[in-house]
């Protein structure tokens, strides 16, 4: 970006932007990786995501889900704001910025055992700073394109009033706050708000009597690395499936032995690796992958959209499994059933709406998607009367059927060796360069 020579620029407080000190991303892959200072910062991801999963251990009731998922997403709406800084600013990426965000979702993670008793406060009070701090770090005169709510404040407002409002209020402005961030991820078109930027600039410009003469500035877009965005959401992914794999551990550990648990302990195992296989191997789970044109057939913004949504419901699958082992012999309460059912019919319900999106059309919908979805429905209102063997098994024929599904299409069943069969994607959009089968 041209900043014009002029010094007198400054003293008259215009709207002319300072160079960007990090460099923007045109998109195109790169070969890449997650160097070891982002790998580090996951592992507070880690740490909150087996500190949320364990609200669901109290019950879970009603209010346990609810305050779940508000913390779920406040939570990985601050992780997906520095990743996105490390993905795009690259070497440039300040570590001691990376390190202060990391000790700020550290103490957010540390507060969700408080809540609702205590630390809602200091948790709403740390989601602020690094979210106002992950809106700065960007520089003035650029525009995240890809993924614009990780420069905009809106959401963050609601949070702020919070600060000085008692619960069960303050959750209600928690929910707020989301909502507009998550309602700017579909509303808002990152190429749209560069336009509309660039015009307000050229027009400030042409209407100042003083620099009326002077080249308008010119807004930097930032693009994330295809091949590398990818790869983190890919992790993120293994870092939710880890949580399944420490809390089914830990129950069946912690248990009698016998042939009910060690049965309970496989089927969770089926589980996971099955959803292992569907989000990362045959799913539609958005990752752009390498060599690939960044465009699309999903906006940037949708797909990290459909992450957070899909990977919070392999968290709620987790957390539901772990119970399921734990009440082996016992009751299984209705907030368990849904825990596990629920989070399975909320997976197969973003699925769909992914395919969809995709273009794979009804047709698709129709084969695993929408039927499982339902059947999942249907073992969480049953859950209770069919107990923790009989819920853990539907989730595992659900989920077994729809890798079946996956596979059949994608040619693994097919003749010959792997190298020899072809791959064929049912949900591929043949009318853009990029299609969903190209995403993670």
């Amino acid at each position: 970006m041209t900043v014009p020579a002029d010094n007198s620029c400054r003293a008259h407080n215009t709207v002319l932007f300072v160079a960007y000190d990090t460099p923007s991303t045109d998109g195109r892959p790169t070969d890449r990786h997650a160097t070891w200072m982002e790998l580090f910062f996951d592992l507070v991801a880690v740490a909150g995501i087996g500190q949320l999963t364990h609200l669901l251990h109290r019950g879970p009731s009603l209010g346990d889900f609810g305050l779940y998922l508000l913390l779920y997403l406040a939570f990985w709406t601050v992780w997906a704001c520095m990743m996105l800084y490390g993905n795009i600013a690259r070497d440039h990426a300040r570590v001691h910025l990376m390190l202060g965000a990391m000790l700020g979702l550290g103490v957010m993670a540390a507060a969700v055992a408080g809540i609702p008793d205590r630390h809602a406060t200091t948790f709403a009070a740390v989601y602020v700073v690094v979210r106002a701090v992950a809106a700065q770090i960007w520089g003035r005169g650029t525009l995240v394109v890809d993924w614009p709510i990780a420069q905009l404040s809106v959401g963050v407002l609601p949070w702020i009033a919070s600060l000085w409002v008692p619960e069960p209020w303050k959750y209600g402005l928690w929910a707020v706050g989301l909502a507009l961030d998550l309602w700017l991820m579909f509303a808002v078109s990152g190429d749209r708000m560069m336009a509309g930027a660039q015009e307000a600039i050229d027009r400030r410009i042409r209407d100042s009597r003083r620099f009326r003469n002077v080249e308008p500035p010119k807004v930097k877009a930032l693009h994330a690395d295809s091949a590398h965005l990818g790869e983190r959401l890919g992790l993120y992914v293994i870092i939710v499936l880890g949580e399944g794999v420490i809390a089914v551990i830990g129950a069946v550990g912690g248990v009698q032995w016998n042939v009910r648990v060690l049965a309970l302990g496989f089927g969770a195992f089926v589980v996971l690796a099955s959803l292992w296989a569907l989000t990362l191997m045959y799913g539609f789970v958005p990752r752009l992958m390498t060599g690939e044109d960044p465009a699309g057939s999903i906006p940037r913004q949708h797909v990290m959209a459909l992450h957070c949504w899909i990977t919070g419901a392999i968290a709620t699958i987790a957390a539901g499994l772990g119970l399921a082992v734990e009440h082996a012999e016992g009751h299984v309460s209705t907030g368990i059933g849904w825990s596990l059912a629920g989070g399975a019919a909320a997976y197969f319900v973003i699925n769909g709406l992914g395919g969809a999106r995709s273009g794979a059309g009804w047709r698709w919908t129709l084969t695993w998607p929408l039927p499982c979805a339902v059947l999942a429905v249907a073992l969480g209102a049953f859950g209770p009367h069919i107990g923790a063997l009989g819920l853990v098994y539907g989730v595992v024929a659900l989920c077994v059927w729809a890798l079946l599904c996956q596979t059949h299409a994608a040619g693994v069943w097919g003749a010959g060796t792997r190298a020899e069969r072809p791959r064929r994607m049912p949900w591929r959009r043949t009318d853009h360069g990029v299609g969903i089968d190209e995403v993670l």
